[in-house]
């Protein structure tokens, strides 16, 4: 047995020996590990002083002799004082939309622009558009890849546009807006893809294949030579399944925050006048009993109704279908006002939405299958509109129903003091937050701006909003379980 002299034990031993009833046993060293210090989620860690323990060699001791141990010697944790996270303003929605049809997105250099302003100004989230018309700013999508030139070839806009915005400690939420009955918008030029759904239920498709929406003349084109647009029919049953599953494809692959409706209803031009789809009128006749060789006249009552429902029947198929794959995204649409206002609840029947374009969206706030709304309040801040727009968002404020409303205020219509002005009385209103159309032109003197000037617009932003916001919580049915 080797030996040891008696200080050299006394510097060994660093353990206490483990005694059994009856009999001595042997004396077990292990190291001590560190105390693990676990910082609150949402700050960063930081690291304490551990003094170290080195594990030291058994020592054997003879039966009827006791060993002499050495005191344990025992890790110390040095605390330090925990920082102190950066102050916050009450939750409010602060977002800003991001369209395609302007640079802001299209490049990796954009997006990280569009991220730092956004962060500049104090904003929490994104609205962006990354589906056009039937197309698509993102790489995992059946539908094919948007003709735009300024797009980065192979670039996944919506995925780095992720990335850079869910890092860091000033998180901002990313919403996939999509426009969601458009699908075309050159008259006489069809899409490049073949498989895009113009080309393949468009002009050229048989009637009961067609899903276009039509005038009551048999007219496909919306507009005028100089502009228009193809849409679909959302009375084509179709069309709602394909419309949904493009949403659901996208959140399969892509963790955003939310999905955004847009252009769900009918065309408003020729107001009534929309719908005729073969499929939609054939359905129609037959649900009502009408003659199927006849089709309704435009402002008849049971015709409106029917096609003010097949809008909200897509919004109700899209948020639960949404919701039953990712219960904690947000499902919002951005909504028209146009007008006057309403200035009672009755006052809503009268309004474009509800009876123009068919688009009935106080009942998706009534009936929970949205989980807020962006009402488009974009009027000029001088003579009759602001009036308007004082109108219409004290009525979404007071009539919301059991969801809630982020005003949209139409910030390129107005000078800097008029997108201030308009700012200031919609948050006065307390509403779930606001928005702003938009990132490309942010004020109506900033279209074509200087980077100099777009930061100091969001420096003026930065003053409104002087210190980051959480975005609000989602009401508890709508993060899990249906209403």
């Amino acid at each position: 047995m080797r030996r040891f002299s008696v200080p050299l034990i006394g510097l060994l031993l660093v353990a206490v020996a483990s005694l059994s009833t009856g009999a001595l046993g042997a004396v077990a060293t292990a190291p001590h590990p560190p105390t693990a210090v676990t910082p609150p989620p949402t700050i960063a860690p930081t690291r304490s002083a551990v003094a170290s323990v080195t594990a030291q060699p058994t020592v054997a001791t003879s039966p009827t002799v006791a060993p002499t141990i050495a005191p344990t010697l025992m890790p110390t944790v040095v605390p330090l004082p925990m920082p102190t996270a950066e102050p916050m303003d009450p939750p409010e929605l602060r977002a800003v939309w991001v369209d395609a049809f302007h640079d802001g997105f299209k490049t990796p250099q954009q997006v990280d622009d569009l991220v730092a302003w956004a962060r500049r100004a104090n904003l929490n989230a994104l609205f962006v558009e990354v589906r056009r018309r039937g197309d698509a700013y993102y790489l995992k999508s059946f539908e094919p890849r948007a003709e735009d030139p300024a797009l980065t070839p192979g670039f996944d806009a919506l995925q780095y546009l992720i990335e850079k915005a869910h890092q860091g400690p000033q998180r901002l939420q990313v919403h996939a807006w999509l426009a969601t009955l458009p699908i075309w918008w050159q008259r006489d030029t069809p899409p490049a893809a073949p498989n895009h759904a113009f080309n393949l239920h468009g002009l050229d498709a048989a009637p009961d294949q067609t899903w276009l929406m039509y005038r009551d003349d048999g007219q496909a084109w919306a507009g005028n030579d100089v502009g228009g647009i193809y849409y679909l029919d959302p009375g084509n049953p179709d069309v709602q399944a394909y419309t949904t599953e493009v949403y659901l494809n996208l959140l399969r692959n892509y963790d955003v925050d939310g999905i955004h409706l847009d252009q769900v209803r009918y065309y408003e031009g020729d107001p009534g006048r929309w719908g005729y789809n073969p499929t939609s009128v054939a359905r129609f006749n037959a649900q009502f009993g009408r003659d199927p060789a006849t089709q309704p006249a435009p402002d008849d009552p049971e015709w409106i109704t029917w096609r003010r429902d097949q809008v909200t029947a897509l919004v109700r198929r899209i948020y639960t279908d949404a919701k039953a794959i990712k219960p904690q995204i947000a499902v919002t649409a951005a909504v028209v006002t146009w007008g006057r206002g309403p200035v009672s609840a009755s006052d809503w029947l009268k309004q474009a939405p509800y009876a123009s374009v068919l688009q009935d969206w106080r009942a998706w706030l009534q009936q929970s299958i949205v989980d807020y709304l962006l009402p488009m309040d974009y009027y000029r801040e001088n003579g009759e509109q602001a009036t308007w727009f004082d109108n219409w968002t004290q009525w979404q404020v007071t009539y919301g129903g059991r969801r809630n409303v982020v005003l949209g205020l139409g910030s390129y219509l107005n000078s800097e003091d008029g997108v201030l002005s308009q700012l200031a009385r919609a948050r006065a209103l307390g509403p779930m937050g606001i928005a702003l159309y938009s990132y490309a032109v942010p004020d109506a003197d900033l279209e074509g701006a200087s980077t100099e000037d777009r930061l100091s617009f969001a420096d003026e932003l930065r003053a409104v909003f002087s210190r980051p916001a959480p975005v609000p919580l989602l009401p508890a049915a709508s993060r899990g379980s249906m209403d």
